[in-house]
């Protein structure tokens, strides 16, 4: 029995370290997608986003954006 429960409390936890993982890449294509449309530089932002996820995703959701438009 005590072996049974300890399958099924593993599998929860990989299963929600798979969710974890799969949540991070996502929020980590989200973060590279802004920086890439705010004309900033998609492959820093991703590093920082790798280490301060949340921060990262406030600050480049934050910032404005670096590119110049025509206005003729």
């Amino acid at each position: 029995m005590a072996g049974a429960l300890t399958l099924i409390a593993s599998s929860g936890l990989l299963f929600g370290g798979l969710l974890y993982f799969i949540f991070e890449i996502l929020i980590l294509v989200w973060i590279y997608n802004i920086a890439l449309r705010k004309g900033r530089h998609p492959i820093g932002w991703f590093i920082l986003g790798l280490f301060f996820t949340i921060f990262a995703l406030i600050l480049i959701l934050l910032l404005p954006s670096k590119k110049v438009t025509n206005q003729s």
